[in-house]
Formats: structure tokens, sequence, C-alpha cells
């Protein structure tokens, strides 16, 4: 690991390692070995090469759900109600850790819910995409009335090269700062694909949607806003998940 860095002044941290438990505690424990240790192993690595800036991908996850135009001011958030959250902000924690100790740089990138061609995590978009595609309803939790934030692959991309041009010592929300529901976005996605059915809810299963954050500071102090269209974003991702994956591509 520190061979590589001997050649780096900058480090873009995006890695991250999905645990198979389903339990808190288990996959709390998962988060921990397959991500926090490793990006503490990271940080160390940073400080004995001469690393003088490293920007990290968070998430808005250590928000609350509910949270609607939250900033990135103050500590980290406290009590995140998540494996995945809690480890976020421990990583966070540690990188401000390391710009204490070494004197350098720390840009943390809480992002939204991102989407876009190369998703093979079987979260709400692909799997819209894949019922419509099949000409099967995409299913709802529950109402599907929840909204969340999107934000396209290659904004993300965008937000990570100015955060290298300008070097931030800060954190940031990277998003849109626009919520869409999932029935909404299920719908979009059905008009897309010129699908002949409607979406289903499921009374049964709890609603899930997402910090929609003020996303002002992005704007002032790296130059970025989101800027790809919701219906151009999807219909990317519809064109990719419609070819033929290579065998081993899920």
């Amino acid at each position: 690991m520190r061979q590589p860095l001997r050649q780096c002044d900058s480090l873009v941290h995006l890695a991250y390692q999905l645990p198979s438990a389903r339990e808190f505690w288990a996959r709390l424990e998962q988060e921990v070995t397959g991500n926090l240790l490793p990006t503490i192993r990271l940080w160390e690595a940073a400080a004995e090469t001469g690393v003088e800036f490293i920007s990290f991908a968070s998430s808005v996850s250590v928000y609350p759900d509910n949270a609607r135009g939250i900033r990135e001011e103050g500590p980290p958030p406290e009590n995140p109600g998540t494996p995945y959250a809690i480890v976020k902000v421990a990583q966070e924690s540690s990188l401000r850790h390391w710009a204490r100790l070494t004197g350098g740089r720390a840009a943390v990138l809480r992002l939204a819910t991102v989407y876009g061609p190369g998703e093979t995590v079987a979260r709400a978009i692909p799997n819209f995409i894949r019922s419509a595609l099949a000409g099967s309803s995409p299913i709802l939790d529950g109402r599907g009335s929840q909204p969340f934030d999107l934000i396209f692959v290659t904004d993300v991309v965008d937000a990570f090269v100015a955060a290298l041009e300008r070097r931030p010592d800060a954190t940031f929300n990277i998003g849109t700062g626009v919520g869409q529901t999932p029935r909404a976005v299920a719908s979009m996605i059905l008009r897309l694909c010129a699908a002949r059915v409607d979406v289903i809810e499921n009374p049964e299963a709890v609603e899930r949607g997402g910090p929609i954050c003020d996303v002002s500071r992005a704007a002032e102090e790296l130059g970025f806003r989101a800027s790809t269209p919701l219906n151009f974003g999807l219909r990317q991702e519809i064109r990719w998940l419609a070819e033929p994956q290579p065998v081993g591509r899920s």
C-alpha cells in the first residue's frame, strides 16, 4: 500500500465493501472489519508517505432520513441509525484526525444516492429498471411517497475532480438538493421504457426515504453543482442495463 502512495500528493478514497450480514451487530462487525479498519490503515500509510490531501466518499446517510435542508457545519452527526452510517462517521472522524496530525487537508464528500451505468447493487432504481425492461410492475415499499435525493454518477466524478483541483479542508453535501419519491422515479422509468404496466404498492414494506441536504457550500467553495437531469441519467442507466451483461457481471 505504501509504495504507490510515495508517488502521490493526493488520495481519493472511494472503496467500499458491502457486508453480507443482515442482523445489526453482525453487519456492524463486517462494516468495521471490511471498511473502517482498512481505512485506518490507509490513513496511516498516507501519513507515513507524505500525502498532502485526501478526499473521502462519505454519505448523507450520516444524517437522519427526515433531515431537510441540513448543512455540514458542526461536529459529526450523533446517533447514526445504521451500521453503514456509524462506520462512515468513524471514517470521517479518523480522516480529520489524520489532517490534525499531519497538517494535511481533508475533504469529506457526503454523497446523496448515486445512480447510473455500472450500478450493480440491488437498489431501487436498477430494480425498477429491470422490472420495466421485463414488462413487470415495479414494486414500491409502502406507497413510495418518501423522497430521497438522486445524483448521477458523472456529477459525482465532477465533484471529486473539483475537490482535487481546489483541495479544500472541509465537508460537503454532494447532491441535487431536490427530493424525488420512489413512486415518481418508478413512473418515469416506466415511461422511458415504454412499459405498459403500473407500479404496485407493497403495504407490508416499510417506506424509506433519505435526507435532502443543503448543497450550497459545494457550489460556493467547490464551484460544483449537479447538472444532469433525472430523465437523462435514467436513460443512461436503462441503456446500460438493457445491454447483455458479460459473465460474472451483475
